[in-house]
């Protein structure tokens, strides 16, 4: 069961209320949406569309703040879960979930007056075919907000690449044991458990939101750090699994923890993160 359909089996008036803590659980995600939050103050009235929404939790809190949100993706279960969260919060009446591919949006163009889309496109096959639907979609001035994996960034836990290899070999996964190079053996890792297909630069993928007529107002790195360092933790030592177990329960404190810190490490000049995150205005 998903974090937010046992959430939504809470009151109702309570899970609305709790609806936006539930974030510092998944330190990526608090992130993400701190970046955001910035650019999304006033979104009552708003027509928002969340491509590749997953479950559906993080975007719900706009639909409680009075915007309607329409969510799509490819995992049925998912869109499922997404429903069900929806209607034990009671924003059923303001949420709309559908399959349908990023890359090819069964929507009319200028509809939305934000689109988001977090961590998605590198999943993508035809990454310019999904900018260029999502860059249809928006209204003129409407917003953008998207994070990507980041191709710049360092390794925070540099050290284990300093250990004697038999204790790195008691440490590390045996998927990132073979090289030298555990940044290498970390994207490598990353792209067969999540499917990544590719890493963005700032300036490469910015030139390409300019060319489709929007107009890049902020690019941040988010993931540096200390944040950085719990993401890799997670992926590269021994058992630790985010996902499943005791591994989840402790990400998810860890998460709440150091949301601070990391957020602090983002802020730093020339910080270099994991991920990428572009928010861009469409014109006129």
């Amino acid at each position: 069961m998903s974090l937010g359909m046992w959430f939504a089996r809470l009151p109702s008036p309570l899970a609305r209320r709790l609806l936006p803590f539930l974030r510092y659980l998944n330190l990526m995600r608090a992130l993400e949406l701190r970046l955001a939050a910035p650019w999304l103050r006033q979104v009552a009235g708003w027509r928002v569309l969340d491509v590749g929404c997953g479950h559906g939790l993080y975007s719900l809190d706009l639909a409680r703040r009075g915007a309607t949100l329409i969510g799509c993706d490819l995992s049925r279960s998912a869109l499922a879960a997404a429903r069900r969260t929806a209607q034990g919060l009671g924003l059923d009446g303001r949420t709309l979930y559908a399959a349908a591919d990023g890359a090819a949006l069964p929507l009319a163009d200028g509809q939305f007056d934000l689109v988001i889309c977090n961590c998605v496109l590198e999943h993508i096959a035809d990454d310019q075919a999904a900018l260029e639907a999502m860059a249809r979609a928006l209204r003129p001035g409407g917003l953008l907000y998207l994070t990507v994996d980041g191709a710049e960034h360092g390794l925070a836990l540099g050290f284990l690449e300093r250990l004697p290899a038999r204790l790195r070999r008691w440490l590390l996964r045996p998927q990132v044991l073979p090289g030298a190079d555990l940044a290498a053996a970390l994207d490598t890792r990353l792209d067969e458990l999540y499917a990544v297909r590719r890493r963005y630069t700032r300036t490469g993928l910015g030139r390409r939101l300019t060319e489709l007529g929007l107009a890049v107002l902020e690019v941040r790195p988010y993931l540096s750090g200390v944040g950085a360092a719990q993401y890799e933790a997670f992926h590269l030592l021994r058992g630790l699994n985010p996902s499943a177990g005791p591994g989840r329960l402790l990400y998810m404190l860890s998460s709440l923890l150091l949301y601070p810190l990391a957020a602090r490490s983002d802020d730093r000049p020339g910080a270099r993160g994991h991920g990428l995150a572009f928010v861009a205005r469409k014109g006129s």
